[in-house]
């Protein structure tokens, strides 16, 4: 289908250009029964779990990489409904035990040190990453975690929807006590909310977290022994598998100091029902159906707005891409990827450097000092394409055919794996997510860009399709991924991926001025009643806004070279262009989860991502000659530009 085939001609493109270019294919998707949003992204997610079920349910071979021989294996044993059954019981009742055990905070905290040492989260989240301050070494990371709603918004905010889901909260884990059969579920239920908001109470909100400064608190052994005494830190290092203690970077400093103070000032009876549900809820889709179906209704229904769970296969599958993110890559790339599409993105991604370079040089606000530290970071910017150089193996696992038992053996390894490259050289080559994913992410402590099989695919990429779309879709996200290096957050990187100023004072003050215009913008923009938060989706936007500018500045080149402007169907190169850009934000999403994106994720709602980058942009209104009257013209000095 031709970009033209997409177009609403009786919708003016300068009163909504989301659905100028997407009304068609919203009316005709609408959300599917077991699903709470649907777009480009799921619709191609879709076409990827499918080929996946196919390459999955063939058996294996005598000369199969033995990555793959487990992939398959682990996959059988999910989805092995009876068996899971079987053993559910016995899994349910050891945990219980041993949480019942529980006499003061001190075996609390060895709880949580035995859990964290099996590669789950409890109560606060270990991860190993990059220094931010130090991009050559990687480093034991701690941040907030413990809530069994999204944010901390959904236990404070006092509104009549927040308070109906809380209330629904209670009831889901009145439910779950009742089917583990405690008595007083109620009673326990109410415990654990009281816990937890204390909790949120002491978090950061979804917009703190952004700020990189504020979560860089680096503690030595001593400092953190002297912080937080509550914890025996020789035992949980050892525990971990790192021998002796290290230095902790910790984001959120009062959430760690509330969270142990609380195991000592709160009931041990509410702590164990705490760990009980929060040991439970990561596996409750591995116990049986009674389970499955007690978190759905919750945690699909309620939160989400789903009325049907996926099919089990999706489900497994979806499971699979984070427990074993590169077999199943592996898999998907050796028979759907077609390898021409790295060359031809690598070119791509050629082509929006040098734009975005000259963008920089020709900046009214920056100062040729800042400029050319600019231009130094572009140029080391490291693209990832496709899938990595070579695939991670998984010597030592050894799976039973028990499902709770070889996830949990999974996690212990990939635990381990992180844990013991605490003192080996950076891989600045290494991939944080699947290949098969429908996604791509910028990562400052490497000035990385990673652009995974799975996306480089219709309706994102058409290596045989029409250039300028592909310049919009595709290029915008290419250009969106550059442009992090430079948001409020990214910019505040170095090009060696360290967390160091290297603008002038008057440059970023210059810098902020323009940003502050975004979030007003963005804040007047409302969803169901409910405004979008501007500061929390700065960044994005940042991104969105220079990386649609970057990307028309390469397809303008393109032109250039190619010396002719052809239309195609009756459009414009650059309508073209602008379509495919609207393209890969097209999506129906259903109030409940729309919600929770508002309060705590830092993207824009989808059609703002089309319409409230556009009308900012001077060659949109000169591609579909919006005009002043138009629904979304903005007078020129109205229009911000950043990048």
């Amino acid at each position: 289908m031709s970009v033209a085939d997409e177009i609403t001609p009786t919708i003016k493109p300068g009163d909504d250009f989301n659905r100028y270019v997407n009304q068609r294919w919203l009316e005709a998707n609408p959300i599917p029964a077991n699903k709470a949003r649907y777009g480009a992204f799921g619709e191609l997610t879709d076409q990827n779990m499918e080929r996946l079920k196919g390459l999955l349910e063939q058996p294996s071979v005598s000369d199969e990489a033995a990555n793959l021989t487990l992939l398959k294996s682990y996959y059988r044993t999910a989805m092995d409904e009876a068996d899971i059954e079987q053993y559910s019981p016995k899994i349910v009742a050891d945990v219980a035990s041993e949480v019942a055990a529980l006499s003061d905070a001190a075996s609390i905290l060895d709880y949580i040190t035995k859990i964290h040492a099996s590669g789950q989260e409890l109560l606060w989240t270990p991860f190993v990453d990059l220094d931010d301050k130090d991009s050559r070494r990687y480093v034991l990371r701690f941040a907030q975690g413990g809530l069994g709603l999204p944010d901390r918004d959904y236990y404070l905010e006092d509104s009549e929807r927040f308070t109906e889901i809380l209330a629904k909260y209670q009831a889901f884990l009145t439910s779950l006590f009742e089917l583990l059969g405690q008595d007083d579920a109620q009673g326990r239920a109410k415990g654990v909310i009281q816990l937890e908001t204390s909790l949120a109470e002491a978090s950061m909100t979804a917009t703190e977290r952004r700020d990189p400064d504020a979560t860089y608190n680096l503690f030595t052994p001593d400092s953190l022994a002297a912080a937080y005494p509550r914890v025996n830190w020789t035992q949980y290092f050892a525990a971990q598998g790192f021998g002796e203690a290290r230095e902790v970077c910790i984001s959120q400093t009062a959430f760690l100091t509330a969270a142990l103070d609380l195991t000592a000032a709160t009931a041990v009876s509410i702590w164990q029902d705490y760990l009980l549900v929060h040991t439970l809820l990561p596996i409750m889709n591995k116990l049986g159906r009674a389970f499955e179906d007690l978190a759905f209704d919750f945690y699909g229904r309620t939160l989400r707005g789903a009325t049907e769970m996926e099919p089990r296969y999706r489900r497994i599958i979806g499971a699979l891409m984070q427990i074993l993110p590169e077999p199943t890559g592996q898999l998907f790339v050796e028979t759907y990827f077609d390898e021409s599409a790295k060359a031809t993105i690598y070119d791509l991604v050629t082509h929006l450097q040098a734009a975005f370079k000259v963008r920089l040089a020709n900046l009214p606000w920056m100062s040729d000092e800042t400029k050319a530290k600019a231009a130094a970071k572009l140029a080391t910017f490291l693209p990832l394409l496709g899938y990595p150089d070579k695939w991670r193996a998984y010597d030592g696992v050894n799976l039973t055919g028990s499902y709770v038992t070889d996830a949990r053996a999974l996690e212990r390894f990939e635990w381990q794996r992180v844990v013991n490259r605490i003192d080996q050289p950076v891989d600045r080559r290494e991939w944080l997510m699947s290949p098969v994913l429908v996604n791509a992410y910028y990562w400052p402590n490497t000035n990385g860009i990673t652009f995974p099989a799975g996306i480089l695919q219709p309706p994102f990429f058409d290596a045989g399709g029409d250039f300028a779309a592909n310049y919009g879709s595709i290029g915008g996200i290419i250009g969106h991924e550059l442009t992090h290096g430079f948001d409020d957050e990214g910019s505040k990187f170095d090009p060696d991926g360290n967390l160091k100023s290297w603008w002038t004072e008057a440059d970023r003050k210059a810098f902020e001025e323009r940003a502050a215009r975004l979030v007003a913008q963005y804040n007047s923009y409302e969803v169901n009643g409910r405004h979008v938060n501007g500061e929390l989706t700065l960044g994005e936007n940042i991104a969105d806004l220079g990386g649609i500018q970057v990307a028309y500045d390469a397809l303008q080149a393109k032109l250039a070279e190619l010396g002719k402007k052809d239309k195609v169907d009756g459009l414009t190169p650059e309508q073209r262009f602008f379509a495919g850009y609207a393209i890969s934000w097209r999506e129906n999403i259903r109030p409940e989860l729309s919600l929770q994106y508002l309060v705590s994720d830092p993207h824009s709602p989808d059609q703002f991502r089309t319409n409230g980058i556009v009308r900012n942009l001077d060659a949109f209104y000169d591609a579909f000659g919006v005009e002043a009257g138009d629904k979304l013209y903005l007078a020129p000095d109205e229009r911000v530009r950043i990048w």
